[in-house]
């Protein structure tokens, strides 16, 4: 069976131009939202995070890579665990035009989603070729309070390809062909799963987990680490003993002079179990606290 073939033919005063589009022409791009994990406190419900989306040409669209002019996003996800409250141009998108931007960008916050519609250029002088992943948003979350205090356990759910908005907004991205009108692709959209897990808190220079400052054992517990490599430290945060983002010798001598020189107490959470108000890359997968 022969392939159909539509002939497009342009007039313009005296000039003229044709060339031929497949009828099944295909311009395949996705949109990747990355996973989106956020601690809780538990006590509160309150959490944020953030998830960066990124936008690829596959390599078997036609025209690989093709040029885009711009393009509408909208992603969903179930509210009544978590809400956008901001959505930010991506790196891709911040560079484009010379680094000026896009010459329009507008988004929409729902409560079931959020919506980007993005314009690289009103003169289409302005395009980006995506052919490797490249963000062009990050969405910044927030929990439902009221659904998560008190829960232990936590719980997860994915963001999802949804139409936003009134009137709803779809999945488009625009490819400025040289030769032939401009294009509509409808990308693919994988769930991305979302997390969201309850931050149990930790004491600092608790290094033995036990729940409670014990200044000798956990000194030990500390410098075997250090300098013993044994293992079985589950909450290198509470190791951080003043709290400087890193684990050394500093943090156990804190804590013995805390314990039996009279000196300065620990930062937050100290002595008690809390969550760390510092932001660092430490991690706690588990802590003594309950």
């Amino acid at each position: 069976m022969f392939n159909v073939r539509i002939r497009i033919i342009f007039l313009v005063g005296l000039f003229s131009c044709s060339f031929w589009l497949p009828a099944d022409a295909q311009w395949l791009f996705e949109y990747q939202p990355a996973p989106l994990d956020i601690l809780y406190d538990v006590s509160t419900g309150e959490g944020s995070g953030s998830t960066s989306i990124s936008i690829v040409e596959l390599p078997t669209s036609l025209g690989f890579p093709n040029p885009v002019w711009g393009w509408s996003l909208s992603i969903g996800h179930d509210p009544s665990l978590i809400e956008p409250y901001d959505v930010v141009q991506g790196v891709d998108v911040v560079g484009i035009n010379n680094g000026n931007g896009p010459d329009y960008w507008a988004i929409g916050l729902e409560p079931d989603g959020f919506f980007i519609g993005a314009i690289y250029s009103l003169n289409s002088v302005a395009n980006g070729y995506y052919e490797t992943p490249a963000e062009i948003a990050v969405a910044h979350y927030q929990t439902v309070a009221a659904t998560l205090i008190g829960d232990l356990d936590g719980e997860n759910s994915t963001l999802f390809a949804l139409e936003v908005g009134n009137p709803p907004v779809g999945n488009i991205v625009v490819v400025d062909i040289p030769t032939a009108p401009t294009q509509s692709s409808y990308p693919d959209i994988p769930p991305a799963i979302v997390t969201l897990a309850p931050d149990l808190g930790l004491v600092r220079g608790d290094a033995n987990s036990s729940g409670s400052i014990e200044p000798l054992a956990d000194a030990i517990v500390a410098l075997n680490y250090l300098f013993v490599s044994v293992s079985g430290v589950t909450c290198l945060d509470a190791l951080d003993c003043n709290d400087d983002a890193s684990v050394n010798l500093a943090d156990p001598v804190m804590l013995l002079a805390w314990g039996f020189a009279m000196g300065s107490p620990l930062p937050a959470p100290f002595p008690d179990c809390g969550v760390d108000p510092t932001d660092d890359p430490l991690t706690c997968e588990v802590s003594g606290c309950l």
